[in-house]
């Protein structure tokens, strides 16, 4: 039953690390645009 309980816990960790990732790629991507986008040279 143990390593259920930290099989579970080692999937949310990872789901959890996966969505922040996702998260900072997405801001990266708003922050380049901006960037690129800006007429400032």
């Amino acid at each position: 039953m143990v390593e259920y309980v930290l099989a579970f816990c080692a999937l949310v960790v990872l789901v959890g690390v996966l969505g922040w990732l996702l998260t900072a790629s997405r801001r990266a991507v708003v922050r380049t645009e901006s960037l690129v986008t800006s007429e400032y040279p």
